[in-house]
């Protein structure tokens, strides 16, 4: 817990603090995720009103 919550973290939701407790859990798998192919999966799913890149 001390690894994930810092002090810029103190003030978040706790659905989001669960969310990178586990990227954090399972960084061995998430090490194997390109962030590019992330990045076009969200900017294909919606229209933004600022660009991704």
């Amino acid at each position: 817990m001390k690894h994930v919550k810092t002090d810029l973290r103190n003030k978040m939701e706790d659905d989001f603090l669960a969310d990178s407790m586990i990227m954090y859990i399972e960084r061995d798998l998430v090490h194997d995720i390109d962030s590019d192919s992330i990045i076009d999966y969200f900017y294909s799913v919606k229209q933004r009103r600022a660009q991704l890149r």
